[in-house]
């Protein structure tokens, strides 16, 4: 037997031989003994107690009614008198009771010619007596009663044929079933029947209900241990020995409907796409009966159920009321309607809420395969779900890989690559494993010159390429709007949205995908959000997410913790974690420990950990340990080397800035001057306004007042109107050349231009080159502070 026509017989059951169909018998035994040990025990001389068996489609209603035609026709008693007379699922030709009964005859001619040689004959010859309808039946039981049998009728959909029979015929059909102990039916369907569902109707009183639920746990690890391939048979042992817990997991996302538990299964070990071939065969199969149930639904009743099908999830009054825009009232009164009249909607009580479903979990895949949207993961959404649930990330990556090399060397199913990539794409892989997907499939597609290579998502590889395309051109909003089409619940997009939300200064936003990354699984926002709220001064909040950041393995989070208590002024939490950071590798906190001994004054050892850092490799250090000796006055020709090999590797603003100053201590001037004008040249400069006032007022305790006045004067900078205070006191020092400038002075200015020119007088004395290189000049540091830190 063919894999695909193994499959097939899956899902219909009728045409599986009698010993495998009671081998995969595993399920339903009580729904069966209860119906068949009352077909044992009646009493055959009076009308018996007819059974409808209610199940959505999938849940072994057709399995049942060949299990009780099976277990009549090997019972030696049964077998004598009762004849099971099983009919098709679907019933086209019966359109009246009259056709039901000469299909009764019909197959009791053909397959039981030794007792019925000419039943169907007989009646036939008949079909021109007056009231031939009405007496159809009396023909048929004469017949059967000659011959000392009864028959037990076993119709499957009798909700359609019950439906095609006209009001005469229904009262015939009643007063049959009241009076003849001829035989007794067993029927299934897929809803209550309308004749029960209202008290008053036809059958009520004469059919007795069955319904099928989901199966439970139990029930669904011994139903898929008993179906499939040796192969797939050994597979699922292999999961519930070591994974019980996946076999619930998968009961839950079908329903526990047997034949979608076996086909979620099956495409899920498939490599080439037979299975979910089988799968689009079945959805196309019963296209015309789910199109007939939606048809058949007043119009606002088809929004609520296309709107509850496409969230796959379930949802709440609220929600179906906000997306359908009908009051919540009455969103109420129709989902009643759905549940308890259609059969269609399932609820599930959440505290105070409802959670509405979907009942038939099978309906709710045809419908997102048929009216999904190809470019949307809600197409694909109850298999993304199924993978999500099975696998865990390192199980995906290998589904991934796995699925990409069939890909490569097989004869794949054009819809299987493309809906397996399509959920696959959106379960959660790696950047980069997506992406070499995607362009397989696409490859494959376009091989067959298929236009679904055309209707691929973009991989999150490819969209944030994109992005990063346009942050170049400083278009951040394009960006944020490009990765806003994505439909994926992708932790690489997420964190990408919350970083651009966070350079832009939108930190609710940023906050907001943020925490939209760490709830998809992305740790590198936990240290992010803890940051963001660092940045806001929410300290606790900002500790909390880094100590989590920390938890899940993120070590370099131990350098930001650091920082947070450093700023804090908890100098000794922050050593703890930097020295912490520096055991797990992280050298870079070696720079941050040089920074905090700098801060407590223990200068021997922050010179000490600058150096380990440089010598790890952190060039942040180089910037550090540079403005470390220029504060401290000391290395002037190691802190001009290592300001310039900073500037090589990094043009950022503050490193810029460190080589003009220290440029500007060793007296270089023309170097530094070309320098400051690169810094003033940024943006963002205005951001740096005390290290520019540290600069003009170093630049005039070096005696370099004309170069000043000039800097000052140049119109694009507007120093002279930044830097009021050093400007007059740069007057007062010239006042002799420029006599009538330093009179324009508010007198409010006063006290600010000595404080400035006290400063200018320190900063000579201390960044002298001849008290540097041992003039003698005696020192004493004014407590005047200096401005720049350049620790990051």
């Amino acid at each position: 037997m063919s894999p695909t026509n193994y499959s097939r017989y899956k899902y219909t059951p009728d045409e599986m031989n009698q010993a495998e169909f009671l081998a995969r018998f595993v399920v339903r035994d009580d729904k069966f003994t209860y119906i068949f040990d009352d077909i044992q025990s009646s009493d055959y001389s009076v009308p018996p107690q007819h059974y409808i068996i209610i199940g959505q489609r999938g849940q072994g209603k057709t399995t049942l009614l060949r299990k009780i035609l099976i277990e009549v026709e090997r019972d030696e008693k049964l077998s004598k008198f009762l004849i099971p007379v099983k009919f098709a699922e679907e019933q086209y030709q019966i359109r009246s009771l009259c056709r039901l009964w000469e299909e009764v005859a019909d197959y009791l001619q053909s397959l039981h010619y030794d007792d019925f040689p000419d039943i169907l004959d007989s009646i036939e010859k008949h079909i021109d007596d007056e009231n031939y309808d009405l007496k159809c039946f009396s023909y048929l039981e004469k017949k059967v009663r000659a011959r000392d049998k009864k028959l037990v009728l076993l119709i499957d959909n009798i909700d359609e044929f019950l439906g095609k029979l006209k009001e005469k015929e229904q009262r015939q059909l009643r007063r049959i079933l009241r009076t003849s102990s001829l035989f007794r039916i067993i029927s299934g369907s897929t809803k209550m029947l309308e004749q029960h569902f209202h008290y008053g109707k036809q059958y009520y009183e004469f059919l007795n209900i069955v319904k099928l639920q989901g199966l439970n746990r139990e029930e669904s690890m011994r139903f898929l241990l008993s179906i499939g391939t040796d192969r797939q048979k050994a597979k699922m042992k292999w999961v519930a020995d070591r994974n019980p817990q996946r076999i619930e997991t998968l009961r839950r996302i079908t329903g526990g409907v047997p034949r979608t538990l076996v086909m979620l299964f099956d495409i899920f070990i498939d490599d080439e796409g037979n299975a979910f071939d089988d799968l689009l065969k079945v959805l196309d199969e019963v296209t015309p009966l789910y199109k007939h149930r939606m048809d058949d639904l007043p119009p606002p009743l088809q929004d609520i159920v296309h709107t509850i099908a496409m969230n796959w999830d379930g949802m709440t009054t609220r929600e179906i009321a906000q997306k359908t825009r009908l009051e919540s009232t009455v969103v109420s009164d129709q989902l009643k309607q759905l549940t308890d009249k259609y059969q269609i909607i399932e609820s599930e009580s959440i505290g105070n809420n409802k959670i509405y479903k979907l009942q038939e979990r099978f309906f709710n895949i045809w419908y997102l395969m048929r009216f999904g949207r190809k470019k949307d993961r809600q197409r694909v959404e109850w298999l993304v779900k199924f993978l999500i649930s099975w696998c865990t990330p390192k199980e995906l990556e290998e589904r991934a890989n796995k699925f990409i090399a069939a890909i490569k060397y097989g004869d794949v199913n054009e819809q299987y690559a493309y809906n397996m990539c399509e959920a696959l794409s959106y379960a959660g892989l790696k950047r980069d494993t997506e992406y070499q997907m995607k362009q397989s499939v696409k490859t494959h597609l376009s091989s067959l010159s298929s236009d679904l290579a055309n209707n691929l998502s973009p991989s999150d590889k490819e969209m944030i390429d994109q992005a990063n395309i346009l942050i170049h051109k400083q278009e951040y909003d394009n960006a944020i709007k490009l990765l806003l089409t994505s439909k994926k619940d992708s932790k690489d997009i997420l964190f990408f949205l919350g970083w651009l939300y966070d350079e832009q200064k939108d930190h609710k936003k940023a906050e907001e995908y943020y925490l939209k990354a760490i709830e998809s699984g992305d740790s590198n926002a936990l240290r992010n959000l803890g940051f963001l709220y660092k940045e806001q001064k929410e300290y606790k909040k900002a500790e909390e997410y880094y100590l989590k950041a920390i938890e899940s393995g993120d070590n370099g989070a131990l350098r930001n913790l650091g920082i947070l208590h450093k700023e804090q002024k908890k100098y000794k939490e922050a050593k703890e974690c930097y020295f912490r950071a520096i055991e797990y590798g992280d050298n870079g906190a070696l720079n941050n420990l040089g920074n905090l001994c700098d801060e407590q004054k223990e200068y021997e050892r922050a010179e000490e950990y600058y150096l380990k850092a440089i010598e790890s490799g952190d060039n942040d250090a180089l910037n550090n340990l540079s403005w470390f000796y220029f504060e401290q006055s000391k290395n002037i020709t190691k802190a001009v080397e290592l300001a310039q090999q900073d500037y090589y590797n990094n043009r950022d603003p503050l490193i810029i800035h460190t080589l003009a100053v220290i440029l500007l201590w060793q007296e270089e001037f023309a170097g530094s001057y070309q320098k400051l004008i690169e810094f003033l040249e940024f943006d963002g400069v205005r951001e740096y306004e005390e290290d520019m006032s540290l600069y003009l007022a170093l630049l005039v305790s070096k005696g370099q007042h004309h170069k000043a006045k000039a800097l000052m004067e140049i119109p694009k900078y507007q120093l002279k109107e930044r830097y009021k205070s050093i400007w007059y006191a740069l007057m007062d020092l010239m006042k002799d050349e420029y006599p009538h400038e330093i009179k324009k002075m508010g007198s409010e200015l006063r006290e600010s231009v000595d404080e400035v020119l006290v400063e200018i007088e320190g900063l000579a004395k201390k960044y002298s080159l001849d008290y540097f290189y041992g003039s003698g000049v005696e020192y004493t540091p004014l407590p005047f502070k200096i401005l720049k830190t350049k620790n990051r």
